[in-house]
């Protein structure tokens, strides 16, 4: 079966610095996609990612898909207390096709923003 692995399992992160993580799958995907979800709340796409070696971004986030497509990085730039919450990879692999593709969401990353007020 598919593994989908995310790093980091959960982070702090002070406001104004940069997020990196990481999605890593055990199977090629044809697609893979970053979702964040604030607490009590759905899911929200972010990034869509379909070609190896693609880059996509929405506002400060940036993803890439790598080019074997099995792995993925996420960045987001000056984080905001806005930005925290938790953050899931989802993939889905190459299936024949007269199956349906099987999505695969990954654990999730969850952030907390440590604002500077809090610091100070």
């Amino acid at each position: 079966a598919q593994q989908l692995n995310q790093s980091p399992q959960s982070m702090s992160i002070q406001e104004g610095e940069d997020l990196s993580m990481n999605c890593n799958s055990s199977s090629t995907l044809n697609l893979l996609l970053w979702y964040k979800q604030d607490a009590g709340e759905g899911l929200i796409l972010l990034i869509k990612l379909l070609k190896g070696g693609e880059l996509a971004r929405n506002g400060k986030l940036t993803a890439q898909f790598g080019g074997t497509r099995k792995d993925s990085l996420l960045n987001n730039s000056a984080f905001e207390p806005k930005d925290g919450g938790t953050y899931f990879c989802a993939g889905s692999t190459v299936l024949p096709k007269h199956l349906q593709p099987a999505l695969r969401l990954a654990m999730g990353t969850p952030i907390t923003v440590l604002s500077q007020f809090l610091l100070s």
